[in-house]
């Protein structure tokens, strides 16, 4: 085994084949094609079909999200020729058919990969068939006719094109034993004249290409042959090493020699039909004539030689056979060494080292006398439809030794090739086969109507080759500029605090009065260049490995785990298993092509028991992990230090009640940021710290379940502000200056609409609703170190009322107001909702935060349910909130670090109920 890498510039491809994947047979006028047709008639195992197969003629944008998320740079793909042309020429042009591959194409380009697009692979419109197919002299015009409408349409954007994929297959298999569709059975005469107007019509669009289209869109035209290696069976029998010669010009030099050496078949092909039809007195092959101007005209029409191969055969001498078929007439035997490992199809076996003496030999017989380069356009093997089908530990090893063998063909022997093809991106229809073949690196669920994909082992094996350019031992750094790279934070001023009502009543006075129509008028634009986009997940909620690798339990494990607690006694065990899946999640990102993924530590995964005293390395190695791919591809790291998921240890003392609890989140943050700091420039030191305060310690809705709603909230806000100040003065002074990064918090923010906008208490209690959720924190951090006064006034009023000796709303000393106001760099909410809010007067014999507001909280006008009954779907409210944030706190930098909608059970893949929350509310925020 070679290590080591590829030569810079070396490309990588994947490949599909449109009758294996496409389905839509007849969908907006396609044609039939001879696949068609052999499916229909029955001759496929199970009677199975291609109509519908992986769909991917309507899925266009999940098929380039499963190129994008395996990060490979190149993309091949045939072209049906009966989707384009129905009838098989053109008068018969089917627009839709040839937007399906514009969209394709420009989808492939917007997501920067290339597309190599082969014209031919082996479904010809029945059509033509019906007028004798590939045996009719008349298929060459129709080739070049349909290859110059592909070349005048497509070819400002494709470069790469291959004319043929596998021909040996189409003569040999469809008009020579008639495994394949048309189903002739005539290896005497039609499988060569196939192969000879095969040839005739390869070489008239390459010229089409090199005379009309070369200069201006400065392309390749190549051919894809299938080929597997001879080896002689006695490598010392001079008859053995004869016959394999034999075995490779049947197979190969039929369609190599006369496109890559002189236009002619090559002699010894020529030489053993004269000689098998001598010796046997009739003709058990017709090997058609070129004359010299078809020679000079197929002489050297490819700018590449495509090869695809799969395995390798034994070849020893057998004579005396006066039956038709490449091996009666060529005289050899072919054999399989029993040692070799097997694959779904008993004609593949994996026999890595026959790729590099191919390579060789095709480079000492063809490529050497045009000196074009030679591309792998297809390398893979097939796996049964049952077992372990996402664990294809056997494509792996396939691939890898392939792979690997081809590095040496280029490293060692300087062999030239230049491009590297796995069959396939998914699962297909393999012919007569039909499904029971799997060569897909994506796994797809036939009996499925969405067609569902899932990656498979080898998918994420493959990225990685991708990524190392081979097998080098560690990837290249990327040299990624997150968020400038060294941003210079300037301290933000103070501001003076809000009044009562706050000024911001502006922000109701424009917009209340708008119109229905006018509110949900959508707005089509474009958000500024550089603006950030990305996704979110949260620690317990997707990691799983709840015990790993010495990982200590959270509250949410203690509170999962005890039965009752949730529907279904549902826990966080395993989740989404992300601690074992860091490439899926890698792949999933890549699809979507965000730039930036927020991400939670598990504080218990690194301190088990909350001190650095019980580091976790192996907690530590999975963030390294997740962090370095992340920025290898090009994707910011968003990190939250605490999100809801203490160390069940540190609640044992009592939690974020214990105002130790500043000191101990301290010592986590600032191992955080020295660990991961070089590479994490964008850092959130608490997730939506009210619902912590509110529902973890005052509803007791969620760990650690505490139920006093009238004092404890405000005592754990009080202690997560102070440990949240800390840990962002930790960072300014020791890592800010060699890091150069940013530190917030991110609030929960809902829209609070006045009941009536004209009636000046209603309008107070909504800004009193947002002071007490939204102001509860971001007042002292962006204002000036306090709480506003909204809330003291009303939490003082209560607390004397209620007999108090002194506010349950703690206060801040003039040295907490100063360390705690600035502490942030720009302005985070976690947002969801809107409610309509108008003035109640609460009893005072309920303690409680939510009844110190005086306010009640309806749904608002318009509203969508989701399957969190709290999150109704409200979206002209974020607008709202955004120019009210403006307002309130300075026109600070705004990031909206989470937003999303959650659906029910019954909702899967076809989630049109998100995609309608997400175009409105992503609207509102471009408004």
């Amino acid at each position: 085994f070679l290590i080591g890498s590829f030569p810079v510039g070396f490309e990588w491809s994947i490949s599909s084949e449109s009758f294996k994947v496409e389905g839509g047979w007849a969908e907006h006028g396609k044609g039939e094609t001879i696949w068609d047709r052999f499916s229909h008639e029955g001759h496929v195992s199970g009677n199975q079909t291609a109509d519908l197969a992986c769909d991917s003629y309507n899925k266009v944008d999940y098929d380039v999200y499963l190129l994008r998320g395996m990060k490979t740079p190149n993309y091949q793909f045939s072209i049906s020729w009966a989707r384009i042309f129905p009838t098989g020429r053109k008068e018969s042009l089917l627009e839709k058919g040839v937007a399906y591959y514009d969209k394709m194409i420009d989808t492939l380009l917007q997501s920067g990969i290339e597309p190599t697009v082969t014209l031919y692979h082996w479904d010809l419109p029945q059509a033509l068939q019906d007028l004798g197919g590939w045996e009719s002299d008349s298929i060459v015009e129709a080739f070049k006719e349909f290859s110059d409408f592909c070349f005048s349409h497509y070819g400002d954007r494709v470069k790469t094109w291959i004319t043929f994929g596998s021909p040996w297959a189409v003569s040999n298999l469809g008009y020579g034993t008639g495994e394949h569709p048309p189903r002739v059975k005539d290896p005497v005469i039609a499988s060569y004249k196939v192969t000879h107007n095969i040839i005739k019509s390869h070489a008239e669009a390459w010229h089409i290409y090199n005379d009309n289209y070369r200069n201006l869109q400065g392309g390749k035209v190549g051919i894809a042959l299938n080929s597997d290696w001879a080896e002689p069976n006695d490598p010392l029998n001079n008859k053995d090493v004869a016959a394999a010669e034999r075995y490779l010009n049947f197979m190969l030099g039929w369609f190599a020699h006369p496109i890559f050496v002189d236009g002619d078949y090559p002699a010894v092909l020529k030489e053993q039909i004269e000689f098998k039809k001598t010796l046997c007195g009739k003709e058990v092959a017709r090997l058609p004539v070129f004359t010299e101007a078809e020679k000079q005209r197929i002489k050297g029409t490819a700018d590449f030689f495509g090869l695809n191969h799969h395995t390798s055969r034994l070849i020893s001498e057998s004579l005396n056979s006066c039956d038709a078929g490449p091996n009666n007439v060529g005289d050899f035997q072919t054999h399989i060494d029993a040692t070799w490992p097997t694959t779904a199809s008993n004609q593949i076996q994996s026999v890595p080292w026959g790729l590099r003496r191919l390579l060789n030999y095709i480079s000492s017989e063809y490529t050497s006398i045009t000196k074009v380069p030679i591309y792998i356009t297809g390398n893979g093997m097939p796996t049964e439809y049952d077992g372990d089908v996402f664990n294809d530990t056997d494509r792996v090893d396939y691939l890898k030794s392939y792979i690997n063998e081809a590095m040496k063909a280029v490293q060692l022997d300087t062999i030239g090739v230049q491009r590297f093809t796995v069959q396939s991106l998914m699962d297909g229809f393999e012919g007569p086969q039909g499904y029971g073949h799997r060569f897909g690196l994506h796994y797809v669920y036939f009996e499925g109507a969405d067609r569902p994909r899932t990656p498979k082992a080898s998918l994420y094996y493959y990225s990685n080759v991708i990524e190392r350019n081979g097998f080098a031992e560690t990837v290249a750094n990327t040299n990624m500029q997150t968020y400038g790279n060294k941003v210079t934070i300037t301290r933000l001023p103070s501001l003076p605090p809000s009044e009562v009502p706050s000024k911001s009543k502006v922000v109701w006075e424009k917009f209340t009065p708008q119109t229905k129509f006018d509110r949900q008028l959508y707005h089509y634009g474009t958000f500024s260049e550089g603006f950030h986009w990305g996704v979110s997940s949260s620690a317990y909620q997707v990691e799983g490995g709840w015990n790993a690798d010495g990982k200590g339990p959270s509250v949410w494990d203690t509170f999962s785990q005890k039965p009752g607690s949730t529907a279904n006694n549902d826990n966080g065990n395993v989740a989404c298993d992300s601690y074992n899946k860091i490439d899926a999640d890698l792949y999933m990102l890549r699809a979507l092509k965000v730039k930036t993924y927020r991400f939670s530590l598990s504080w218990s995964r690194i301190f088990p028991s909350g001190y650095k005293a019980s580091l976790n390395q192996k907690g530590v190695d999975y963030y390294n992990k997740l962090i370095n791919g992340l920025v290898a591809n090009n994707i910011a790291p968003m990190v939250t230090l605490y999100h809801w998921d203490l160390p069940q240890a540190l609640q044992d003392i009592n939690g974020w009640d214990n105002p130790e609890m500043i000191n101990i989140f301290n010592e986590y943050c600032d191992f955080c940021y020295a660990t991961f700091g070089d590479r994490v420039k964008f850092w959130i030191t608490f997730n939506e710290p009210q619902t912590i305060a509110w529902s973890g310690y005052g509803l007791g809705q969620i760990p650690p379940n505490v139920n006093q709603p009238g004092d404890a909230p405000y005592r754990i806000a009080h202690n997560l502000l102070k440990a949240h100040a800390q840990a962002y003065h930790t960072y300014d002074q020791k890592y800010r200056a060699s890091q150069g990064g940013l530190v917030s918090i991110s609030l929960n923010a809902e829209w609070a609409e006045p009941l009536d906008v004209k009636a000046p208490r209603e309008v107070m209690a909504a800004d009193r609703a947002l002071q007490f959720q939204l102001g509860w924190f971001a007042h002292p951090i962006f204002k000036n170190g306090d709480y506003p006064d909204a809330m003291k006034w009303q939490i003082g009023n209560k607390s004397e009322l209620q007999g108090l000796a002194e506010s349950r709303l703690p206060s801040f000393t003039d040295q907490d107001k100063a360390f705690i106001q600035g502490t942030a760099d720009v302005f985070c909410i976690s947002t969801y909702t809107t409610k309509v809010v108008s003035h109640v007067t609460s009893r005072l014999d309920i303690v409680s935060y939510e009844t110190d507001q005086d306010v009640k909280k309806d749904e608002a006008e318009g509203h969508l349910n989701t399957a969190v009954n709290e999150q109704k779907a409200v979206a002209w409210g974020l607008r709202r909130l955004l120019n009210w944030l403006k307002e309130e706190y300075g026109d600070p930098e705004i990031y909206v670090t989470e937003n999303g909608v959650a659906t029910g059970l019954d909702t899967t893949v076809d989630d049109t109920e998100r995609i309608f929350f997400l175009k409105t509310y992503v609207d509102e925020a471009l408004k």
